[in-house]
């Protein structure tokens, strides 16, 4: 495909949108739509923490150029300190949730006693 855009030009192999930055869900999917026109392998960018992850986790559900949820796995355990449950990630495979939303509820007490004055 010949095309004007980053796409047609084949500028990147890989793309990584990050959810909060592009809009959210919805331009996370339209987004992963365009690549899959290109077949360039969609990548999510992880930078925010639990709800972001499980966001895109999420989004990326039924995304055929999904390739991988980028996550430090350095950063799980402080991830899951601001949750009520721990992120379900069993052998390096993130375990969607069948809960309302996306899956996962801050820790109001934990939130409350380490936000910033």
């Amino acid at each position: 495909m010949q095309g004007s855009g980053w796409a047609g030009r084949r500028l990147a192999d890989y793309l990584m949108p990050d959810i909060v930055w592009t809009g959210g869900i919805s331009e996370l999917r339209k987004i992963s739509t365009l690549a899959e026109a290109y077949y360039i392998p969609v990548s999510p960018h992880d930078a925010m923490g639990p709800v972001q992850l499980a966001a895109s986790a999420h989004a990326m559900a039924g995304v055929p150029n999904f390739y991988r949820l980028e996550c430090s796995v350095g950063s799980l355990d402080t991830y899951n300190s601001v949750l009520q449950e721990p992120l379900s990630i069993v052998g390096g495979v993130f375990r969607l949730e069948d809960k309302p939303g996306i899956g996962v509820e801050l820790d109001a007490e934990f939130v409350k006693a380490h936000r910033e004055a």
